[in-house]
């Protein structure tokens, strides 16, 4: 929907603005939609062309604003107001945080987190208006605050004596439904409909009455052109959202051919084991080194001090400061365990503040080999 003020543009122009917007703020939906967790809808963008002394947003006080700046593809700059009441829910639901019973404040948290679903707001916006008008589009960072005094900023951020502003319909879940304002030059909503090579004006040479209907037809044939254009752009958005869902669903080539099998032969020989009868065999070089194959093989050294046996009573009636008594006597050998077979005894001794074990008798070789 359009309405035309001042007459700086034409009823097709308006038109050709709200359904861009409509197309990349749409768009970013999505984007809002997963940042917060709750499905977003951005709808019926309202097209107005005024003074800047007649803009008024009343309705929208205490409001916060949101300035884009174009770095890439469009010049100039446009600003977002939202009303505060708005984007205490999003930071709410941004940051986790129930701020209905609380005073908002703008601190470095709230600017931050503005900030945070503008950029990826205006970044899927800034890619739909990309591909709509086939040139690159960048945007520096968003720059979020309060709107404390309606003179004092419109003075500061509209320096042209005419702006554009276009009304959106702004709902998320059951939480929201609102309204925000997209506000911009008259420059920059210009360079927006430039693919359309529309002038505001156009220019008709002098002509019989009888010409009056090739004129007509002349409008017409670019009506249609302009809503083939609307068409192009929103097919192309819609192929750049299905075409990875359509890449996954295409089937590898790699996998449907089937591979050549090739017969190999190869040449296997039986492993030949060294035997374990003779003790001196473990210590020298085994035949064929098999044994080689294990020696970097980590395994599990245990110390016993003692044991001893209870009943579940005496278990259950254990407590900080009891005293357990072993089955071995102050200064006896201890056992040395490797993966749970005893394969040496020794004396604990106290080795740079830890415990130790002085090896005093290795146990037979066959122990060990069961060890290992």
């Amino acid at each position: 929907m359009a309405e035309n003020k001042i007459h700086n543009f034409s009823d097709m122009e308006l038109d050709a603005i709200g359904e861009i917007l409509n197309i990349s703020l749409g768009s970013s939906a999505t984007s809002i939609s997963e940042l917060l967790e709750k499905p977003v809808t951005i709808t019926t963008p309202i097209v107005k062309v005024m003074k800047t002394d007649e803009f008024s947003f009343t309705t929208y006080q205490p409001a916060i604003g949101v300035e884009i700046n174009y770095v890439q593809g469009l010049s100039g700059k446009n600003i977002m107001i939202l009303k505060e009441s708005d984007i205490k829910i999003i930071v709410g639901l941004l940051l986790q945080t129930d701020y209905s019973k609380e005073e908002f404040v703008m601190d470095e948290m709230s600017i931050g987190a503005i900030c945070e679903v503008m950029n990826q707001m205006m970044g899927a916006a800034s890619t739909a208006l990309a591909n709509f008008l086939n040139r690159q589009v960048n945007i520096s960072p968003p720059n979020s605050f309060a709107i404390n005094n309606t003179q004092e900023f419109k003075a500061k951020y509209f320096e042209e004596e005419d702006i554009v502003a276009v009304y959106f319909n702004l709902m998320i879940g059951d939480l929201i439904n609102s309204e925000f304002i997209n506000v911009m030059p008259v420059n920059l909503a210009k360079d927006l409909i430039s693919v359309f090579n529309l002038d505001s004006e156009p220019e008709v040479e002098a002509m019989p009455q009888a010409s009056a209907p090739p004129q007509a037809a002349i409008n017409q044939e670019e009506e249609i052109n302009i809503e083939e254009i609307m068409h192009k752009a929103e097919m192309e958005t819609e192929q750049m959202k299905e075409a990875p869902r359509a890449a996954a669903a295409m089937p590898n080539p790699n996998k449907t051919r089937e591979p050549t099998k090739t017969m190999v032969q190869h040449n296997i020989s039986q492993n030949v084991y060294s035997s374990f009868d003779n003790d001196t065999a473990i210590y020298a070089p085994a035949e064929g080194n098999n044994l080689n194959l294990i020696m970097s093989v980590p395994l599990q050294v245990t110390v016993e001090i003692g044991r001893t046996t209870k009943k579940i009573k005496d278990i259950l009636d254990l407590s900080t400061g009891m005293v357990v008594e072993l089955d071995k006597q102050a200064g006896s050998q201890v056992d040395v365990f490797v993966n749970g077979q005893v394969i040496a005894k020794g004396d604990v001794v106290v080795v740079d503040d830890l415990y130790g074990v002085r090896i005093t008798e290795i146990t037979n070789n066959e122990a060990i080999m069961k060890a290992l």
